[in-house]
């Protein structure tokens, strides 16, 4: 008996989600269903999807990416053996673009998805998400990055505030959430009258942090100095002073909180012990951003696939016999992966031999930063794709180590 291939799409909603299955010469086999988002119905579509299958098809499950909404329901299908590919909801707008009729629902997104599922069959692309590994370092790294981006957010309302409150404070410390600077704020608005920490104190505190060749004595006369000459009127100090302490203990949590996630990061990847750590510039963190949303590697026919993936690849414009490469990278891929990447560049072009070769490279021909920085993290995403499919280590060519 041959083998038949089921193509289903399920669009997820907040609280539902609408699955249709199809069979490989487009042929509805179960029409549209609607679903709860619970493990109950998690359960029914499963069985819906069984009770349609015969005994030698094979299913493939299609889901639109939609934030957080389809994770858990993505997650409990590939836990449960099926094949899921998760497609990018401008390839799913492009697809429904081409419909005569221009109406939008959930039932017919459920069938468009089921289309691109079918559309995969015929290009021979596999790029369906089938190890918990992975999926698992993704989340880990997604709730890393949202921390860090709050870190971030705390320190520009932490600068704003100190700018009303004391002008200037912010352009003594490079670093407005160093520990020296985070101890000085904490005993100045500790105090029941404001600035009472004296200069003896802050001279002190300068030098348990600062180097030898720091002249803390002068920086702590000047810090005394703008504390005691703030120009904030009074009626606005108390206000900014419980804005200050709330920053500063909302940032000690997201430290706390930053601290024992990159733990459980580093222990998720000791578990799978990937070869793109052997990358000079690619730690932990990094590495699990970027496999966690890259996925295995070998679900990738080529080096053309995996770059389109992350949306490093380049626009092509052609008509006629005419081709005009516009040079700009199509950005319709992973943003993630994209920004991780690049990300990782900055770094690789300063002390990966291999990145920095190319970079000065292309910047002797006359290219801007961006564009050979961008065209780097396109080099690098193609290194991972090499040493994780070949499970070979990261090697310098000799030529690169000879220049």
């Amino acid at each position: 008996m041959c083998m038949g291939i089921l193509c289903v799409g399920i669009d997820v909603s907040k609280n539902k989600f609408d699955g249709i299955i199809k069979n490989e010469e487009n042929e509805i086999i179960m029409k549209s269903r609607v679903y709860r988002q619970s493990r109950k119905d998690m359960v029914r579509i499963i069985s819906d999807i069984k009770s349609n299958k015969k005994a030698n098809d094979d299913v493939i499950i299609g889901l639109e990416s939609s934030g957080k909404y389809h994770r858990n329901l993505m997650n409990f299908l590939i836990h449960n053996g099926f094949k899921v590919r998760e497609f990018n909801p401008l390839e799913i707008k492009a697809l429904r673009q081409g419909r005569i009729r221009k109406t939008k629902t959930d039932k017919i997104d459920a069938e468009v998805i089921a289309n691109a599922v079918r559309w995969d069959l015929k290009t021979n692309t596999e790029r369906y998400l089938t190890d918990e590994n992975y999926l698992k370092m993704k989340e880990l790294s997604s709730v890393h990055r949202g921390i860090v981006e709050k870190i971030a957010d705390l320190k520009v309302d932490l600068r704003l505030a100190l700018s009303s409150l004391c002008p200037g404070y912010d352009e003594l410390f490079k670093n407005i959430l160093s520990s020296t600077s985070i101890e000085i704020l904490k005993k100045a608005v500790k105090q029941t009258k404001l600035f009472m920490i004296s200069e003896k104190e802050i001279e002190r505190i300068l030098k348990s942090n600062y180097s030898r060749t720091t002249d803390t004595k002068k920086l702590a006369g000047t810090v005394k100095e703008i504390f005691e000459t703030s120009t904030c009127p009074e009626y606005n100090k108390e206000p900014l002073v419980f804005e200050i302490k709330f920053i500063l203990a909302q940032y000690e949590v997201l430290m706390t909180q930053r601290k024992r996630i990159e733990k459980r990061i580093s222990r998720s990847i000791k578990e799978i012990d990937p070869v793109a750590l052997s990358i000079t510039g690619i730690g932990e963190i990094t590495c699990s951003t970027i496999l966690g949303n890259l996925g295995n590697v070998k679900r990738f026919k080529n080096d053309r696939a995996v770059t389109a993936y992350a949306g490093l690849d380049p626009i092509v414009v052609q008509s006629g016999k005419s081709i005009n490469h516009a040079g700009h990278i199509s950005k319709r891929g992973n943003r993630e992966l994209r920004t991780a990447l690049i990300n990782s560049a900055m770094v690789g072009v300063m002390y990966n031999p291999v990145l920095k070769h190319m970079y000065h490279r292309l910047r002797s021909r006359g290219k801007s930063h961006w564009v050979s920085l961008v065209a780097c993290a396109r080099k690098l995403l193609l290194i991972i794709y090499s040493v994780e499919k070949n499970q070979k280590r990261f090697y310098v060519p000799d030529y690169i180590m000879k220049n």
